[in-house]
């Protein structure tokens, strides 16, 4: 027993018990919102049992991998990889029995095997933070080199492009975002960041008149010049989901309520227009404190790694966060067009949520094998 209780002492040592703490809070607050969505008739019961099952499964891969060195997770490329990408092909070429269209998603972006469904794109982001982190810090010295700094984009946009082939646009500039957080903080020099802001202003009208730029991504972008009176299909869903939120006021109409509003993706897009109607602003000023909370938790943890591969993990896995919760918000809030990006840890999101705990894992990881430098 004795030896048992020293194991689980060495184990604790080796946790951020603050991320970890924040963590459990974010899972508990998502359980007890889809858990007031399944009083409302919002979402089914086995959704909910998916979300807690999702959930006990990332927080074990969390504890799994905070065993396991970053260094080697990172030199596992060749397994990783393989699969989360294979994976995603399946989606554009696999047969048609397997790849899934959620009713009402604009993308084939899931694998179904039966009852199970899969959207592969979550696990490619923990394997692209890993194998690009490992490129920026083997080149880092030479990174400025033109044939590096090629390579390095080429390793950006594969991702990017196989994501946004899928018509899953908001995966896609997660991704993106992910590459620009993680090569500028490697230190990219300004010529080639000014070579990249001019390239992405020429490529707007090209990708904007291109075939595959969808027309309902085209009017999603245009009614938000006039949201409020725009009679447009695509800017309804974004004047619901406002008014839902604003209407629990400072402390909303209670969990509970029998008085609660229903918009599209309410369990998941649209979550935060939930939690203003149930908690109001107090909620939902709650919700944003906790995830951004955990974001700069990520960003101490990247602050304090002994080697650039550390810091350069978790950076992206804090690249991957601020930017879904960023975007989450602004569609709710009608500041940015409806992409289909979740809120991390809150919504509802069975490979989301193991998927942001393998990422939480990598962050672990970080801190766990660096705890002795720890200032």
């Amino acid at each position: 027993m004795k030896e048992i209780w020293l194991a689980v002492k060495r184990y604790f040592r080796r946790l951020d018990k603050a991320l970890l703490l924040l963590l459990a809070t974010a899972v508990a607050f998502s359980l007890t919102i889809l858990n007031s969505e399944l009083y409302a008739g919002f979402i089914t019961e086995r959704q909910l049992k998916v979300q807690m099952l999702a959930s006990g499964l990332g927080m074990c891969a969390l504890i799994a991998m905070t065993f396991i060195s970053y260094r080697f997770l990172a030199k596992l490329w060749f397994v990783h990889l393989p699969v989360t990408l294979g994976l995603v092909l399946l989606t554009l070429v696999g047969p048609a029995s397997i790849i899934y269209q959620p009713q009402g998603s604009d993308d084939a972006a899931w694998l179904q095997f039966g009852s199970f469904t899969l959207q592969p794109s979550e696990l490619l982001k923990i394997s692209f933070i890993l194998t690009f982190a490992l490129h920026l810090s083997k080149v880092r010295e030479e990174m400025h080199r033109p044939l590096h700094v090629l390579l390095l984009c080429l390793h950006g946009a594969i991702p990017c492009l196989l994501i946004y082939r899928q018509g899953d646009m908001g995966s896609a500039l997660v991704f993106f975002f992910i590459f620009l957080c993680m090569i500028f903080t490697a230190g990219l020099q300004w010529r080639y960041v000014l070579a990249g802001v001019g390239a992405i202003a020429a490529a707007i009208p090209i990708v904007w008149f291109s075939p595959t730029f969808h027309d309902y991504l085209q009017r999603r972008i245009l009614v938000l010049a006039d949201i409020e009176n725009s009679t447009l299909a695509e800017a309804w869903h974004q004047q619901m989901g406002q008014k839902i939120l604003g209407s629990g006021q400072i402390f909303g109409k209670g969990l509970f309520s029998d008085d609660l509003n229903y918009v599209y993706a309410i369990h998941n897009d649209f979550i935060l227009a939930h939690i203003g109607q149930t908690l109001g602003f107090v909620g939902c000023t709650f919700v944003v404190v906790l995830l951004v909370a955990i974001c700069v938790k990520v960003l101490l943890v990247a602050r304090m790694s002994a080697d650039p591969l550390g810091c350069y993990i978790c950076v992206g896995v804090f690249a991957m966060f601020f930017f879904q919760f960023l975007i989450n918000v602004g569609m709710v809030l009608c500041l940015v067009p409806v992409i289909g990006i979740t809120m991390p840890f809150i919504s509802y999101g069975g490979t989301s949520m193991v998927a942001s705990f393998c990422a939480m894992g990598l962050a672990m990881s970080v801190y766990s094998f660096n705890r002795k430098r720890t200032p």
